[in-house]
């Protein structure tokens, strides 16, 4: 496998020569090639596509599908916003290495993964996060370090499938875990779709945090919860790079601010979701209903505890 810098350093290695491209890596089931457009612009290839009837561009990214002379179908991924190079590398690497896999349509997959990324890309995340999305990257960090613990981090970091855009946060084995943080003194959490607790039976996992003071011997902040999860990953380069890709996803940066609010564990509830827990899921709701959001009572379900 390639990491996310050995990507980089091919790329920008490259004279800016248009139309120029370079086979990217000869073991890779698909073939990418990397290079240049017109006005030096970093394209992504892929060569014997197939026809596809329709493909989104975005103010980012031009997505062309298109016939060679010979009858092969390529599909290319030009980058015209240059502010977004960054995103655009990171989608890049993520469908070359996300695509290893076995799937049974590689090439359905690539769109799905490029069609969440669009979203990604077309909207402009502030530098810092507000705190509900700080404490739900927390929460969701907290279960990945003791998941580790139970199948070790590469699955671990594998099964974080919430910044992919999953409907559930973790999916693993057969099972899946949903992750919600909330305050000490909240009675009910949010559940954001029909789709997020509609799957075989998994897990509803809540952590109750709190602000803190830094004299606090049990506190932490997001700084360092996020290098908890870098140190278990020091020996395996490619898990590395997939925790810094779902971190990226998710909207974290290394910042001070991070550094300095501090919080607290309270405690932590798991629940099972079995075909008895009250829930809406499409299959219990009318077809005219496409979308919900709604709330869970805690005391309601305490009979669901783990």
């Amino acid at each position: 496998m390639m990491t996310f810098n050995e990507m980089k350093e091919k790329w920008n290695a490259m004279p800016f020569y248009a139309n120029a491209f370079l086979l990217l890596d000869g073991s890779h089931p698909i073939e990418f090639n990397i290079g240049y457009e017109e006005l030096h612009q970093k394209t992504l290839l892929i060569m014997n596509f197939g026809e596809i009837k329709e493909i989104p561009s975005s103010k980012a990214i031009i997505a062309r599908n298109y016939q060679y002379p010979d009858g092969s179908w390529v599909l290319s991924f030009r980058l015209v916003k240059i502010d977004n190079e960054e995103v655009f590398l990171r989608f890049c690497w993520d469908i070359i290495e996300s695509s290893r896999e076995d799937y049974r349509n590689k090439y359905q997959f690539i769109i799905d993964r490029y069609n969440r990324w669009l979203r990604l890309m077309e909207h402009k995340r502030p530098d810092i996060m507000d705190l509900a999305l700080q404490k739900g990257l927390l929460g969701e960090l907290l279960y990945l370090l003791e998941l580790t613990e139970n199948i070790g981090i590469d699955k671990a970091v594998r099964s974080w499938a919430g910044p992919d855009g999953a409907d559930q946060d973790f999916i693993y084995d057969d099972t899946w875990a949903e992750i919600k943080t909330i305050s000490p003194s909240a009675e009910r959490i949010s559940i954001s779709s029909l789709e997020q607790l509609d799957n075989n039976e998994g897990s509803l996992v809540v952590y109750f945090i709190e602000k803190t003071t830094p004299d606090n011997s049990k506190s932490f902040s997001l700084d360092e919860i996020v290098n908890n999860a870098r140190l278990l990953v020091n020996n395996n380069i490619i898990t590395g790079e997939i925790l810094e890709l779902k971190l990226f996803q998710y909207g974290y940066k290394d910042l001070e601010d991070y550094k300095i609010e501090k919080y607290f564990l309270c405690k932590k509830q798991e629940y099972y979701i079995t075909i008895f827990f009250p829930r809406l899921i499409r299959e219990n709701v009318n077809s005219a209903i496409v979308k919900a959001k709604y709330e869970i009572s805690l005391a309601a379900i305490e009979c669901f505890l783990k």
